[in-house]
C-alpha cells in the first residue's frame, strides 16, 4: 500500500517559508504531479490504448468569478495553457464546482460527458478535490493520468490533503490579493 504522510510532512515543512500563493501552489502540484496514482497500473493491458503513453499531469485551477477560472501551477500542460482561463460550466471541473466535492473518476472512458482539456493528452484517470476556505469554493485541484485505472482512492485522499494545505495558505498569505494581480495583469489591459 502506498503511503504518502511521511512525503506530505516533508512538503509542509518545505512550505513553511513561502511568501507567495502561487509558489505555495506551485510546489504543491509539483509534488502531486511527482507521486499520485498508481503508475504501475499503467503498464496493465487495456490501461493504455495503442499509441498513448504513460503520462501524468497536475494543476490547480482558482476561481476568478461564477464564468472563469485560472489555471495556476500546471505540471505537464502545454506551455501555452498555463495562466489560461477556463469556463467554470465545462465536464467534471464544473460538477465539483457545483457540488464542492471530491471527484474520482478511475477510467474516463466510462463518463460520456468527460471532456478533454490538456492538450497533452486525452486524460484516462483523474481525481479533483474541491479547495474550500469558509465554506467558500475557491478552487480545485486535479490530476490525471493518461492511462486508465491508475487514480485510486488513497490518491484522491492525499490529493484532498493536499488541497486543505491550499485553503490554509489562501488565508495566510492573501491568496486571494495575488490571483487577482496575476489576472489584472495577464487579462486586464
Amino acid at each position: 500500500m502506498r503511503n504518502y504522510f511521511q512525503n506530505i510532512a516533508t512538503l509542509t515543512k518545505n512550505l513553511e517559508n513561502q511568501i507567495s500563493f502561487e509558489e505555495v501552489i506551485k510546489l504543491i502540484t509539483k509534488f502531486s504531479y511527482d507521486n499520485l496514482g498508481n503508475r504501475s497500473n499503467a503498464m496493465i493491458e487495456g490501461n493504455l490504448k495503442k499509441g498513448e503513453k504513460n503520462l501524468f499531469a497536475c494543476g490547480s485551477f482558482i476561481m476568478i468569478n461564477d464564468d472563469k477560472q485560472i489555471l495556476i501551477g500546471p505540471q505537464n500542460y502545454a506551455p501555452e495553457q498555463e495562466y489560461m482561463l477556463l469556463d467554470t460550466n465545462i465536464g467534471h471541473p464544473s460538477w465539483v464546482i457545483k457540488n464542492k466535492k471530491r471527484l474520482i473518476l478511475t477510467n474516463t472512458d466510462e463518463h460520456k460527458s468527460f471532456v478533454k482539456i490538456l492538450k497533452t493528452f486525452r486524460a484516462g484517470s483523474a481525481i479533483y478535490a474541491p479547495i474550500i476556505v469558509s465554506n467558500k469554493f475557491i478552487g480545485q485541484i486535479i490530476c490525471a493520468s493518461q492511462a486508465r485505472n491508475v487514480m485510486e482512492e488513497i490518491d484522491l485522499s492525499a490529493l484532498c490533503i493536499l488541497s486543505n494545505l491550499i485553503s490554509f495558505y489562501w488565508i495566510k498569505l492573501n491568496g486571494n490579493v495575488e490571483i487577482e494581480e496575476i489576472h489584472a495583469k495577464l487579462y486586464k489591459k
